[in-house]
Parts: structure tokens; sequence; C-alpha cells
């Protein structure tokens, strides 16, 4: 089955995936059918640095991370399929900006270099930081996207777009996860057979406190 083809029907806003159950089926059928994988949106360093961001958000605990759940692969194949050019580049230079403050902070030559212990540093600098920071990061950022339009070679803070990057890599890899076939019948509240409907129950009652699964 063509992965490309299953992603194609996928539809998306800015960092939210919205899938139907056939879809996501099927895309789980193409991924499990390949042996192995090459990346279609990253070089081979850049998404051994996703993966391991992914799997930080959404590690191994008493149910599968991101790196086994295949949740690298579906946004590696989703990026290049659905984004549009300006989205793909705007996160390749984001990802740019993430990987040279690591380097510059980690004292590495290379992306190879870069551990996992590196990457759970920056993502904690950016995913933890206070209030106030996280909104100055913002606000440089946005400045910057703004800028960009009438002058490309316009130069920006390498950590607020880096900051930008780690906030949207952080709610694709939460919707993916929550598409993700086996999070959606084992994790989540699944009823492939919807029976009628209750207005006002509490979650608790309804479904133990787990969200629904689409």
């Amino acid at each position: 089955m063509d992965r490309r083809k299953a992603l194609r029907t996928i539809g998306f806003g800015t960092t939210a995936i919205t899938v139907t159950p056939a879809v996501v089926g099927m895309l789980q059928s193409c991924q499990s059918q390949t042996s192995s994988f090459t990346a279609i949106h990253f070089s081979k360093d850049e998404f051994s640095v996703v993966s391991q961001l992914m799997d930080l958000i959404i590690p191994k605990t008493d149910i599968p991370g991101a790196i086994e759940l295949k949740l690298p692969e579906f946004l590696d194949g989703f990026i290049d399929t659905i984004l549009n050019k300006k989205a793909q580049k705007g996160i390749a230079n984001g990802l740019n900006h993430f990987i040279s403050v690591s380097l510059e902070e980690s004292g590495k030559e290379s992306v190879a270099d870069l551990n996992r212990s590196d990457l759970d540093t920056q993502l904690a600098k950016y995913l933890k930081a206070d209030q106030e920071q996280q909104k100055t990061w913002g606000k440089e950022n946005k400045a910057y996207q703004k800028a960009t339009k009438e002058d490309s070679n316009h130069n920006a803070s390498v950590t607020a777009v880096a900051y930008a990057f780690a906030v949207q890599l952080r709610s694709m890899t939460i919707n993916a996860f929550k598409t993700n076939e086996y999070i959606g019948e084992n994790i989540m509240a699944y009823a492939p057979i919807p029976g009628e409907q209750k207005g006002c129950v509490d979650l608790m009652e309804a479904t133990g406190g787990k969200a629904w699964s689409l």
C-alpha cells in the first residue's frame, strides 16, 4: 500500500491532524508493512533528532512511546505529503535553529554528536520556561515571521525561532499520538459501534475520565 496515497486523504490545520478511523487504519497498515524506513522530508540526522525529541515528549511508560508507535515516521510523511511548501520551509527553518542552539550550548560540532541528554536539556529550556520568557520568545518569533515576508534575509533571534519549533513539534506530536490506532483503541475511550447519545454526563461516569477516540 502506498503510504503517500494514504496520507493525502488526511486534512490538516495549523498544527492539528484530523483523520477518520478508516484513514488511521490504512496508515497504520502501510507502516506495519515497511521493514525499513527512509525519511522523505528530513535528512537522516534530522530524522534522528526529531525522533528523539518526539520520544522525549511522549516517552515509553506503561504504554508505548513515540518511537515505538512510529510517530516520527507518520510526521515525516505528513509534512512531506500534506503541508504546503511554505509550511515545510517553516518547519525546516525551525529545526535548523533548534539544532544550531543545541550544538552551541552542548559544545558539540555535528548533529550526529547530539545525544538524548542534550536534546532533553533544550526541550526543558523552552517548554518549561516561565510564562514571561515564553511570551518574549513568542513575540520575537512573530516579529521575525512578519519581517521575513518583506525581507527573506532578515535576521532573527535563533533561540526564539527554536522555541517556536519546540512548541509546534510538541503540538504535532500530541496530535499524532491521539490519532494512532493503538492509542485510539487501547488507551482512549473507544466505541467502534457508537450507541445512544447521553448529554451532560460526567466524563468520569461515562469513560472513567478518558477522552473519546476518533
